[in-house]
This record gives structure tokens, sequence and C-alpha cells, in this order.
């Protein structure tokens, strides 16, 4: 005749299944971990600041009186950024370039600014709050406060550099 089919004991049974089950588990726990690690990454929430919340600081570069604010990025290190620079009224910056274009948008104040490779006063165009600017990548220009504090946000890909033109 045929076999008989072979019995197994109850433990053995309980003891395959618990073995089953304590690796299902620790598969679920590891899947939900890498999960949760992966969707830390992909936060997305607002980023906001009110006027009295921006940081300004005075970076080294700066020795007359500008400060800057990083309010998204770092234009120190490249990528994406958007920062704010304050200057006091009377200052100006000399003839300059810069190796990307430089999207300016007036925040505060009147912005002077003027084309060329050497600071002229009578070449200066007034720039109102709400004005927006795109300086081309290489084309020298200056810049100037006249009438009071100035605040300009700077929009940028890369990291920020300015080459003097004029010393």
């Amino acid at each position: 005749m045929g076999t008989w089919p072979q019995i197994v004991s109850l433990s053995a049974i309980c003891s395959l299944r618990g073995e089953a089950m304590k690796r299902l588990i620790f598969v679920v726990f590891l899947i939900a971990a890498i999960t949760l690690t992966l969707a830390d990454t992909n936060v997305k929430q607002i980023i906001a600041f009110t006027p009295q919340q921006v940081r300004w600081f005075t970076p080294a570069y700066y020795n007359d009186g500008r400060e800057r604010a990083q309010l998204f990025g770092d234009s120190s290190q490249g990528g994406a950024w958007v920062d704010r620079v304050k200057m006091p009224a009377g200052k100006r910056v000399l003839a300059h370039t810069h190796p990307q274009d430089e999207l300016v948008t007036v925040i505060e104040g009147t912005w002077y600014l003027g084309e060329g490779a050497k600071f002229s006063a009578t070449n200066l165009k007034a720039y109102p709050a709400g004005s927006f600017i795109v300086v081309p990548a290489g084309v020298p220009h200056f810049v100037a406060a006249k009438e009071g504090t100035v605040i300009v946000q700077l929009n940028g890909n890369g990291k920020f550099q300015t080459d003097y033109v004029e010393k």
C-alpha cells in the first residue's frame, strides 16, 4: 500500500511557527525603520521669517558696515540660496563682477546701481523698494545707499563670489 503521512509533533509545529513569527516581526521592524529613516530626509515644511526673525551677521569680507542674512541655503557653499544685504546710508560698493547672474529685489529704501568698471555717482540709477534687477554674470557694476539704509534680497544658485574690478 501507500505510505502513511509522517506524524509531526505539536511542539515541533509550534516551534517552527515561533521561529517564523520572530523572523516576520524582525522583517517588519526593519522595513519600518528604513521607511522612517527615508521619510525623515524628505520632510517638507514651510520656512518663513518675519522681519524681526531675520538674523543679520557681518561676513569677514564686509568691512564697510554692510550686514548679510541667509534666509535659505548657504551662499558660501553653493546650491540654491536666498540672502539679504543691509547697507547703511552713505555707503557704496566699488565696481565689481560676479561669476553668476545676480538677481536683486529691493526690500527697503532706494538702492542705487551703476554699470561700468569705475564708480561714478553720476551713472547711478535709483531703484526704490519693490524693484527687481538682474545683473548678468561678468558685468561690472557698483552700488550705493544715499538717503537711508537699504535692504536688498539676492537670489542665486552656486557659491556667491565677488570679484572687484576697482580697488
